[in-house]
């Protein structure tokens, strides 16, 4: 049975704005401090298969991911691989940020490349709140006509 630092997860409730972010100590304690600030609670894995087994019970709004999470490299990133392949049904719902080295901030030809939302590099990661909210503005503009046609059929 693992014990779970009471520092990395929030408790979350019905109605809170969530996010699971997956990196290092360092840019973890960083990222979740951004996220805090933005209103978010936040889980945190330290392991691919922690992080693939959060992604699989919780609906997280937003996604932080390291491009080098639990030591791999971008092409072998376990998580990556596996928010790519989820079912769009699910994927429209939460936003994904990912971190990492090889990126130019903000740049959506590499996002698109990597089926992510945003790219980020870590040089840029003090400004991560202004450059989080700006890409979950588009994110939400984005889905708003599909999710209010999703929340219309279901009051049906």
């Amino acid at each position: 049975m693992s014990t779970v630092d009471p520092g990395r997860m929030d408790f979350f409730e019905l109605d809170d704005r969530t996010s699971l972010v997956c990196a290092d100590a360092i840019l973890t304690e960083s990222v979740r401090a951004t996220l805090k600030a933005m209103g978010y609670k936040s889980h945190t894995a330290e392991t691919s298969e922690m992080a693939i087994e959060r992604l699989r019970y919780t609906p997280y709004d937003v996604v932080i991911l390291d491009e080098s999470f639990a030591g791999s490299s971008l092409r072998s990133n376990a998580v990556l691989s596996f928010l790519a392949n989820l079912p769009m049904a699910q994927r429209r719902n939460s936003f994904v940020c990912l971190i990492g080295q090889s990126f130019k901030t903000l740049d959506a030809m590499q996002a698109f490349a990597h089926s992510v939302h945003l790219v980020v590099n870590p040089l840029d990661t003090p400004n991560l709140a202004a450059i989080l909210r700006k890409g979950i503005a588009e994110f939400d503009l984005l889905y708003k006509v599909y999710k209010d046609a999703v929340a219309a059929q279901s009051a049906r």
